[in-house]
C-alpha cells in the first residue's frame, strides 16, 4: 500500500514544478489523437510465492521461488500497448506483458511440493511462467483543457505456471527423477481510473490503478495495478516515456491442474517508445 501512496505523492510533486502548472495553449498529442501505441522494456523487480497441494499431503507450505529454487528475480521485460479512441467519449486500451525463467541449483532446503519431496542436496530444475493481457474500456470525462480523466473496466487474462523436477520422494515411498507441473488461466474483470494532465504539447503526465478483489469460479483473491509516468514528444507522431509500475496478484486456485495459493509481484520502471496519430 505504500507504493500506491508514493504515486499519487510522485504526481503531486510533478505539478509543482515551475513552469508545467500553468495552462498551455497547445496539447500533447496523446490527449488528442485516435490511436496510439507504445513498445517498450520492463525493468521489474519480481516476487513469486506459491504452494500446490498433493492429492494425499494436503496443503504445503508456500515457498519463495526466487531464493529457493535459484530463479532471477530481476527479469527485463518486453511490454507492449494499444490504444483506441473510437468515440469522442469512448475508448480501449491493450497492454501485453509476460515472464518466463528457468534456473537449476542444488537445494539447501528441502521442497514440499504437491504430493513430491525434494530434499536438501538434490539437484533441481525449476521453472516460472506468467502471462497478464489486459483490455480496458473507459469513458472520457474532459473539458477543453489540460485534463483528462477516465473511468472503466476491463479484464485482465492471466495465465500462470510453474514447475519443479529432480529426484524426489512420492509420498514417502520411492525416490527417483520427478517433474510436477502447474498450471492455470483465468480471466479476472476489473474497475480503474486513468488520469492525464498535459501542461504543454510536448510533455504529458498520466497516473492510473486498476483494482479487483472477488471469487471467480475456483479462484479467490485480488488484483492492484497502479502506474505513474510521464511521455515526452518532440515530434508529432513520436515520443518517449517513462513510467513506474506495480502490479500485484495474491489467490487461492482450486483446480485439476493446480490446487494451491500464489502470490506474485511486479515492481519497477518501463521505458518505452511512443507513437501517436
Amino acid at each position: 500500500m505504500k507504493k500506491l501512496h508514493s504515486f499519487a505523492y510522485l504526481f503531486a510533486l510533478i505539478l509543482t514544478v515551475p513552469g508545467l502548472a500553468a495552462e498551455a495553449e497547445e496539447l500533447h498529442p496523446l490527449m488528442t489523437s485516435k490511436y496510439w501505441g507504445n513498445l517498450g522494456v520492463y525493468f521489474s523487480e519480481r516476487d513469486f510465492d506459491a504452494s500446490a497441494q498433493g492429492s494425499i499431503a494436503g496443503i504445503t507450505r508456500s515457498i519463495d521461488f526466487e531464493s529457493n529454487t535459484g530463479l532471477d528475480d530481476s527479469p527485463d521485460l518486453f511490454i507492449a500497448e494499444f490504444g483506441w479512441q473510437f468515440s469522442p467519449k469512448w475508448g480501449l486500451a491493450l497492454q501485453h506483458f509476460e515472464s518466463n525463467r528457468s534456473a537449476s541449483r542444488t537445494l539447501s532446503d528441502a521442497i514440499e511440493w504437491r504430493d513430491l519431496v525434494f530434499d536438501v542436496g538434490v539437484r533441481i530444475e525449476a521453472e516460472s511462467s506468467m502471462e497478464i493481457t489486459r483490455l480496458f474500456f473507459a469513458r472520457q470525462f474532459r473539458d477543453k483543457g489540460p485534463h483528462s480523466l477516465r473511468l472503466g473496466a476491463g479484464i485482465h487474462w492471466l495465465s500462470m505456471g510453474a514447475s519443479l523436477a529432480g529426484e524426489a520422494t512420492l509420498n514417502d515411498l520411492s525416490r527417483e527423477f520427478r517433474r510436477s507441473v502447474v498450471k492455470t488461466d483465468l480471466p479476472m474483470p476489473n474497475i480503474g481510473a486513468w488520469y492525464r494532465y498535459s501542461p504543454s504539447r510536448k510533455w504529458l503526465f498520466n497516473l492510473r490503478a486498476d483494482w479487483l478483489s472477488a471469487s471467480i469460479d475456483n479462484y479467490k483473491g485480488g488484483i492492484w495495478n497502479a502506474a505513474a509516468g510521464v511521455n515526452f514528444s518532440p515530434w508529432e507522431h513520436v515520443g518517449f516515456g517513462l513510467s513506474y509500475q506495480f502490479f500485484q496478484l495474491d489467490g487461492k486456485i482450486e483446480e485439476d491442474r493446480w490446487r494451491g495459493e500464489v502470490q506474485t509481484t511486479f515492481t519497477g520502471p518501463i521505458v518505452y517508445l511512443s507513437g501517436h496519430w
